[in-house]
């Protein structure tokens, strides 16, 4: 089973009001400058959305990087053998952040592992269709969806790591 994923989380709120709507079109680079559109380039896979779009939702962000690797990519790990997902965290440059989109783009690829570098995907552009789309209201905190093969949401979350809903997820990708 292949699944695409994509994170972010703070203190684990499961929210409802999304699931069941088609996640919004979304373009992004990874730090290697490739063009990933969500949901449309992950269709035929679950898909974890992780989505950050201020310093302090990307630490939260960061929190779920090693736990998410361990559980569903690290190839010497049996259960990634089970759900063998692809795994993304968006960060957002938005309004007046666009302006260090390209020094903050330098610092992230520098300071993120080789292991994750094709997971984590930048975003330049509006943010308010999606926060209302998404119902992402508060900034501080990441958003985290996970998509159906067709880019359906089915589960909603934001806030920091948490293994209960790292297991949830494991439950819901798991075919």
């Amino acid at each position: 089973m292949k699944s695409t994923f994509l994170i972010v989380l703070c203190f684990p709120i499961v929210l409802v009001a999304q699931m069941g709507n088609q996640f919004p079109s979304i373009e992004t680079h990874d730090l290697d400058e490739k063009k990933i559109v969500i949901p449309e380039d992950t269709k035929g896979k679950f898909t974890l959305v992780g989505v950050a779009f201020s310093e302090d939702a990307q630490e939260d962000l960061y929190s779920w990087s090693q736990p998410v690797f361990s559980e569903f990519m690290d190839e010497n790990n049996l259960s990634s053998l089970v759900y063998d997902p692809n795994v993304h965290l968006i960060l957002m440059f938005t309004g007046v952040n666009q302006l260090a989109f390209n020094k903050a783009k330098e610092q992230i690829t520098e300071g993120t592992d080789e292991n994750l570098r094709k997971n984590v995907v930048l975003y330049k552009g509006k943010m308010e269709d999606y926060r209302k789309t998404l119902k992402m209201k508060d900034r501080k905190v990441p958003h985290f969806f996970v998509l159906d093969k067709n880019g359906k949401i089915i589960f909603v979350a934001e806030g920091r790591y948490s293994r209960k809903t790292l297991e949830t997820v494991g439950d819901l990708i798991e075919d």
